[in-house]
């Protein structure tokens, strides 16, 4: 379930106009639809007319003249209010597909802007983090005070910002994920992926560690964070995908347990010789009824006498 309280998910969402709009248009429809009051079934209001003339007979002797009338009203009002209920019942599951296509096709949008806003926060912790100077906790802060308070100030206030922007990238994840998919990605956000590129286990501190796999953030792993230079959001799931991937692969070492770079390389494909033409090479005459191709222009010589022509 998305978190619509999320500041950067709205934000993230805010940057495609397109979804905005999709989903004002939803929320608007959910609303007229729960406002409106819905009539009785058309054949009901009409039976309900045509059981009080027939009381009404029993009882009197006389038969309504205007009965016909009535029914038929009747069933035409409440025929109109079933038929504005079922457009409105309609036009909330369309437009609720319709914004879940949207954000399918645009979630690599809104994905880019929450990897801006993390260089952001990123940015400013590692220069809050700097005016530290040893600090480690807001105890430490608090009797330093000036310049490291003020950075510890900041700091425990970008947490909340990096909090939201990881449920953000977590939850467009999510969103354009099959059943299959999102049980990996619960997976893979347990293990800790989806924090910095080419995330390994065994090369981050456990400190660190346990902050990617529990979303516990501390300000000690922020500024880590910010310092490693590896800190994004998957700009796709394809892409998160791939990276995951790769991250599985396990390095490989040479005999003098130097790392081997197993980086795909580009090998160009050279081009193909000029086929070679000799005095007595004949172009194929494949049609008869036209005229015969012209002879070609030796370019090589052959190595033994030429073949008889045959004519």
């Amino acid at each position: 379930m998305r978190d619509t309280q999320n500041p950067e998910l709205k934000a993230a969402w805010a940057t495609v106009p397109e979804v905005a709009t999709t989903a004002e248009r939803y929320e608007a429809v959910v609303k007229l639809r729960r406002a409106f009051k819905r009539s009785a079934d058309p054949e009901r209001a009409r039976q309900e007319v045509i059981d009080e003339a027939i009381g009404s007979f029993r009882e009197s002797g006389e038969w309504p003249a205007d009965l016909g009338k009535r029914a038929a009203k009747a069933y035409l009002e409440a025929l109109e209010g079933e038929s504005e209920y079922r457009a409105l019942s309609q036009a909330e599951g369309r437009l609720r597909y319709e914004k879940e296509d949207i954000r399918d096709i645009c979630a690599d949008d809104a994905l880019a802007y929450l990897g801006g806003r993390l260089s952001d926060v990123l940015s400013e912790a590692k220069t809050a983090g700097a005016a530290l100077n040893g600090v480690r906790n807001a105890d430490e802060a608090i009797q330093v005070g000036g310049d490291a308070l003020d950075a510890w100030r900041t700091l425990t206030g970008l947490l909340t910002a990096l909090e939201n922007i990881r449920a953000a990238q977590w939850d467009i994840l999510r969103a354009v994920a099959d059943e299959d998919t999102r049980a990996k990605l619960r997976r893979w956000k347990s293990e800790g992926h989806g924090e910095v590129l080419g995330f390994r286990p065994d090369d981050v501190p456990p400190f660190a560690l346990d902050a990617m796999q529990t979303q516990r953030y501390t300000v000690a792993y922020l500024v880590w964070l910010a310092n490693i230079g590896t800190g994004y959001v998957p700009g796709s799931l394809a892409e998160f995908e791939a990276d995951v991937s790769a991250a599985a692969e396990p390095p490989s070492y040479n005999d003098s347990g130097d790392l081997i770079d197993l980086s795909p390389t580009v090998v160009p494909i050279p081009a193909a010789p000029e086929a070679k033409r000799y005095s007595h090479s004949r172009a194929a005459h494949l049609d008869y009824s036209a005229p015969a191709p012209k002879p070609m222009k030796p370019n090589a010589v052959p190595g033994d006498p030429a073949p008889y022509p045959y004519s």
